[in-house]
């Protein structure tokens, strides 16, 4: 059948049980989803949007044909492509043998944001049940027999689909680690360096450069290195876990995933003005400024995200910040994934000081903001191997911070 129903369930403010927000109706081979708010949840005197940008509160269903049918909060929720890997696995089928709506229902408690979507009104809560930080052998194990195909125990599946769908394709699961949830980053097998170790690095020195990153730790398991980033869409409460709402900035300006072209960090910034304090905007500048002087590459509008309560729209800690790797003797002009100025994606600094103004900024202080992160990044090589990156990843990161 191409067309099916679901229950949107919601985690408003303060409460660890989900309630029915409406019905979203999914027509897979027109690729339309449409949802429609239920007349006992908009009656609610808490009642949050599902979606804060595409789904205001209202009574008529409103339709969506972007990222194959789903609304963008819905679609940051879904499982990213580690976690369809999971699944499918788990079902003994490829991912491409799947629906859109199969993952959107097989997904469980752990995923981000303050979603859930379930077969019925009256399906039961998922159970929230990480593995524990102990247990990180055994999943680094498994994560890897997944990637290689070869078959994993339903037992060891169970605890790899605690999983997230903030990451991409990269291995990973949800773990439980003093009263917090974390993600474990693990390595994956085609890495020619130490990416978590890496990405660890790179994601303290965009602490020191006035960029917010969540709590972090890294931690070896055998002669593995596994980064552990704090979940900043959980809270543990007494009676449980807070959930707070997610969208990526793709979902927060309602663009296709396919449409690259309409990638801007200014237009962001423009959206920001309406929904995020000020201070966010001149960090979304920074972060900008950060990526083209580390080689971040993969900064498309996914990697970035927004939080939301129902008090406003707020920028969250970054997360997923990497040097592109880049050979010896390679150009060294490169671009971002989004447009930064007047050159589009051209990923210079004049180029990211050509529309300051966008971002609230003078000319004079995008300049100092530009001077702060240049000096800061200029000391990458110390700060790396104070990290624990051996003198052997330094050299072979050099191409990438030019």
């Amino acid at each position: 059948m191409a067309e099916k129903n679901i229950t949107v369930f919601i985690y408003l403010p303060g409460e660890t049980m989900a309630v029915p927000a409406g019905i979203f109706t999914h027509d897979s081979n027109a690729g339309v989803g449409s949802f429609a708010y239920g007349r006992k949840y908009r009656e609610r005197p808490n009642a949050l949007p599902v979606d804060p940008v595409a789904l205001p509160i209202g009574p008529e269903p409103l339709p969506v044909s972007v990222n194959h049918g789903l609304y963008g909060a819905f679609r940051d929720a879904a499982p990213d492509y580690w976690g369809r890997l999971v699944i499918a696995a788990g079902k003994k089928m490829p991912p491409e043998a799947l629906a859109e709506m199969d993952f959107l229902v097989s997904a469980n408690a752990t995923r981000v944001g303050n979603l859930d979507f379930r077969e019925t009104p009256n399906s039961p809560e998922p159970e929230l049940e990480p593995p524990h930080f102990n247990r990180l052998a055994e999943l680094l194990d498994a994560a890897a027999k997944i990637e290689t195909g070869e078959e994993v125990s339903q037992h060891l599946l169970r605890l790899l689909r605690q999983g997230t769908s903030v990451g991409g394709a990269r291995p990973k699961c949800t773990v439980e680690w003093e009263d917090a949830l974390w993600i474990a980053k693990f390595p994956a097998k085609d890495d020619t360096l130490n990416i978590p170790r890496i990405e660890y690095a790179a994601m303290t020195l965009a602490a020191k450069c006035g960029i917010r990153v969540p709590a972090m730790r890294l931690q070896s398991v055998g002669d593995k290195d596994v980064l552990l980033v704090r979940r900043f869409d959980r809270e543990m409460a007494e009676s449980g876990w807070l959930r707070t709402g997610f969208l990526s900035s793709l979902s927060l300006m309602q663009w296709d995933e396919m449409d690259r072209l309409a990638w801007d960090y200014g237009a962001i910034a423009d959206i920001m003005r309406r929904h995020a304090p000020v201070e966010d905007i001149r960090e979304w500048f920074r972060r900008m400024l950060f990526n083209i002087l580390v080689r971040n590459t993969d900064d498309h509008p996914r990697n970035h995200g927004f939080l939301f309560d129902g008090s406003g729209i707020i920028l969250s800690p970054a997360y997923d910040i990497v040097p592109s790797i880049t050979r010896p003797g390679v150009g060294t002009d490169f671009s971002l994934a989004m447009s930064i100025g007047d050159r589009g994606r051209e990923a210079t600094l004049e180029n990211a000081l050509s529309r300051a103004a966008r971002f609230g900024l003078s000319k004079d202080g995008a300049k100092e903001d530009v001077k702060r992160l240049v000096r800061v990044v200029r000391g990458w090589r110390e700060h790396f191997a104070s990290m624990g990156c051996p003198d052997s990843e330094i050299r072979a990161l050099e191409p990438s911070f030019g």
